[in-house]
């Protein structure tokens, strides 16, 4: 061996600097690669009064079956919200919002308000509360409830899993388990088979990496485990789960526009110039929002962006990790904070992929420090820039039409357009909201100041 390195110690010094030269040019990439990345691409502001979007431009509103309908007993949301210290208040959806009963009140009241789109969902556990067995009063159900959209010259877009699943579903091992995609297919086929006329816009999940994370890592969701192992086969059967949901709504309706809902915070380094921090903040961003759009883009009409916050990522709160519950540090170490103008640089990122993009929620509760009227016009015009930038934005729907139940935050975080009185179930539209509804009418948005 002596002999060998002797004999050839010029061939293994030019091999090592050669190693060493492009190792250190790849990492110098990846670091430039990462600081462009998270510098703001920013944009000019126009003097007009107005901004006009496009005529075809949606103007929605979303809710989730789950969080207003009420009733939901064959779902795992139900079975966990009955266990003690689950729900803030203890809060119940015994009869929620009773928009199961009362969505034709709602829906005249979408008319008042101008909006001319509305993403909802459909419970998968009312459709199939048995396994195996399909609930043909139920789906005609949800057949009524977008007639009635229709009627009022409102587009239905359709959520087919909004985090709620059957309680049979999870005790067979939910998502964890591969073999299981096939009754997600079933409960798709029926949905489909029955709907497809209906419906022209489909998402076929709501923030799949949302649900890992809470219900997996956090544990502050169902099925309430802090088991990261779970992470990897998790994701790679929700991938493949809607791969298949493409497939099968494409198979019953060709012209079927089809997307999925993905959460995309605006990430962005605590310290602009720290090294670690940047490349956290890109890899976070890439793991979080564009690993799943990655592996699912071949299988994409739209993108469903959800946006709701600049997320600064603080390396001294992540050094605190192993001190810290995965709930505790999931709180403290990203600040999170309200920040219209990220929605740009968001939609910018998004541009790659060369899709049409509709924003399926965005909102602000009622106890945030910046009215609702004031959030809803500042995002609009970020996404207006947004459009000027080349970016195919085509709708804009606001979280939530009603204050609802906001999963294991009870009632507490009211988002909604329109108030609800949790005792008389009356419904009235917030005096905030008559901005949006300007904006829907016009199709425009009054710049701030002007």
């Amino acid at each position: 061996m002596k002999k060998f390195l002797l004999k050839h110690q010029k061939l293994i010094i030019i091999l090592f600097l050669l190693v060493f030269f492009f190792s250190t040019n790849l990492l110098c990439f990846f670091i430039k690669s990462s600081f462009d990345y998270n510098k703001p691409v920013g944009h000019e502001y126009s003097s007009a009064e107005v901004l006009n979007f496009p005529k075809d431009f949606l103007w929605g509103a979303a809710t989730a079956s789950y969080q207003v309908e009420g009733g939901n007993i064959y779902s795992n949301w139900w079975k966990f919200e009955q266990e003690e210290g689950k729900i803030k208040n203890g809060d119940r959806t015994d009869v929620a919002l009773d928009h199961y009963d009362l969505y034709e009140q709602d829906f005249d009241l979408m008319n008042q308000m101008n909006l001319n789109s509305y993403r909802f969902s459909i419970e998968w556990s009312r459709i199939e509360n048995e396994k195996g067995v399909f609930n043909n009063e139920e789906v005609e159900h949800y057949k009524n409830v977008i007639i009635a959209l229709r009627k009022r010259g409102i587009e239905p877009m359709v959520t087919l899993w909004h985090h709620s699943l059957p309680t049979w579903f999870e005790n067979e091992g939910g998502w964890e388990k591969e073999e299981n995609i096939k009754y997600y297919e079933e409960y798709v086929s029926f949905v489909l088979k029955n709907l497809s006329d209906e419906v022209d816009f489909w998402l076929t999940m709501n923030e799949p990496m949302a649900y890992i994370s809470c219900g997996y890592i956090s544990g502050k969701w169902p099925p309430a485990k802090q088991d990261i192992s779970k992470v990897k086969p998790l994701f790679s059967n929700l991938v493949q789960a809607h791969k298949r949901a493409y497939e099968i709504i494409h198979s019953n309706d060709k012209n079927a526009k089809v997307g999925i809902a993905e959460h995309s915070s605006y990430a962005v380094p605590y310290h602009k110039n720290n090294l670690i921090e940047n490349e956290a903040t890109y890899i976070i961003d890439y793991f979080w929002t564009h690993y799943l759009l990655e592996k699912v883009k071949g299988e994409l009409d739209f993108i469903g962006l959800h946006y709701y916050y600049r997320q600064y990522i603080n390396i001294d709160l992540v050094k605190n990790l192993a001190n810290q519950s995965l709930a505790d540090f999931e709180e403290q170490s990203m600040d999170r904070s309200y920040y219209p103008e990220g929605l740009f640089e968001v939609l910018v990122r998004m541009k790659k992929y060369d899709l049409p993009i509709y924003i399926t929620e965005i909102g602000v509760p009622d106890y945030h420090e910046i009215d609702r009227d004031q959030f809803i016009i500042e995002h609009l015009i970020e996404v207006h820039y947004a459009l000027q930038a080349g970016v195919d934005v085509k709708g804009f729907y606001y979280w939530a039409l009603l204050d609802s139940f906001e999963w294991n935050e009870g009632y507490d975080a009211k988002f909604g357009l329109i108030a609800v009185d949790l005792e008389t179930l009356k419904r009235s539209i917030k005096q905030e909201s008559w901005e949006y509804a300007e904006s829907a009418k016009c199709s425009c948005v009054k710049q701030v100041g002007k």
